[in-house]
């Protein structure tokens, strides 16, 4: 199965690695397969995909700067 944690971070490994094969930190949250696809979707064209509070949450908007 898929996994996300943190800010756009979502893979089919648990735990996620980064580009320099270190895992990376966080609560990792299941996801299914449709949720993982469209998290791809929304990220190739710019958007953000997040968990918070152990839920994933689709084209997530990141906070304004204050």
């Amino acid at each position: 199965m898929p996994y996300a944690v943190g800010l756009d971070q979502i893979g089919t490994n648990n735990p996620i690695y980064d580009g320099n094969g270190h895992a990376i930190a966080g609560d990792y949250v299941e996801i299914s397969w449709d949720d993982y696809q469209e998290a791809i979707n929304l990220l190739v064209t710019g958007k953000h995909v997040c968990v918070v509070d152990g839920s994933f949450i689709l084209d997530y908007q990141l906070p304004l700067p204050n």
